[in-house]
């Protein structure tokens, strides 16, 4: 579980105790990652983090204290969801893609995944100028976008783990009443996103096993995959049976080759005028290996295609 921006880990207690009293949730243990956030520091020794290091500090958090399950669910809320992305982004970028084969499953709620524009210029006032996690809460954010279309091709769209890639489902909720992170931006692109009831702050509240966030994570949890795949699958289908596909012929100018994509249809004579042909340094290039002449009596020379 992954908290937002000044926030802590203790935001998740009500959804934690829901879990603990469910008999059928017993095989799972919530763990509370933690990473420095706030308002402004004035502390000249330190500084906040970047989502770049709070990153990094999350992939040693799984690698230690995760360390020892087979299985993770990676829960997120509002700006946890950008450190989640990111420390997916990273892995694959460093070609370590297999390690994340563990995660079944990323939940992000009320993430910023195009920005927030509440308040922006009296957010920046509020948490100081220049602090690193508040310019990956604004709209159009570079980096952020660069981090989503890798999820994006890299994991969401993935069908074998690899180094460079690795299959992991992806759920994207937005809150019903939330102002800070509207709809638009916590649904994004993510094709299994959907709503929850509360706003930026109360969609975490759940008071009882009925609350719609509980129920939602626990359907998740219970459904979490038990492996992920770990070859592509292969083409069951010949070329001449994909429909649209582009095939290459080879025509004959002045005894050279040109080669081009055509549509796949009747068969067509094309005539191209008949030249001295140019000799080529390899005549194993000749598109007419059987060393036929096909120059008819007009002096064209005929193709089939």
């Amino acid at each position: 579980m992954v908290h937002g921006i000044r926030s802590g880990p203790d935001v998740w207690d009500p959804l934690c105790r829901l879990i603990a009293q469910d008999e059928k949730l017993a095989f799972a243990e919530p763990l509370q990652f933690r990473y420095a956030t706030g308002v402004r520091r004035l502390h000249p020794l330190r500084v906040f983090p970047t989502i770049d290091t709070v990153a990094d500090s999350f992939k040693e958090y799984l690698a230690t204290e995760a360390g020892e399950f087979t299985r993770l669910m990676l829960v997120t809320h509002s700006q946890g969801g950008l450190v989640a992305q990111r420390l997916l982004a990273r892995v694959l970028a460093d070609g370590e893609g297999r390690r994340l084969a563990r995660i079944r499953r990323l939940v992000m709620l009320a993430c910023p995944n195009n920005g927030s524009e509440l308040l922006l210029s009296l957010r920046r006032n509020v948490l100081g100028l220049g602090h690193p996690q508040e310019r990956d809460l604004r709209p159009l954010n570079d980096q952020v976008n660069a981090t989503l279309r890798t999820v994006l091709r890299d994991v969401v769209h993935a069908t074998a783990v690899s180094d460079r890639t690795c299959p992991i489902l992806v759920s994207a909720y937005a809150g019903e009443s939330d102002r800070v992170v509207r709809a638009v931006s916590a649904q994004s692109v993510f094709p299994d996103s959907a709503a929850l009831p509360g706003d930026h702050s109360t969609i975490l509240k759940a008071k009882d096993a009925g609350h719609r966030t509980f129920t939602t994570l626990r359907r998740l949890l219970l459904t979490v995959p038990d492996a992920a795949p770990e070859h592509a699958p292969e083409a069951t289908m010949t070329p001449a049976e994909l429909p649209g596909l582009q095939r290459t012929v080879t025509n004959t100018f002045s005894g050279g080759r040109a080669y081009g994509p055509v549509i796949q249809g009747d068969t067509v004579h094309v005539s191209f005028p008949s030249v001295p042909p140019f000799q080529a340094p390899q005549a194993g290039l000749d598109a007419d290996r059987s060393g036929n002449d096909d120059t008819s009596e007009n002096g064209h020379t005929d193709r089939e295609t």
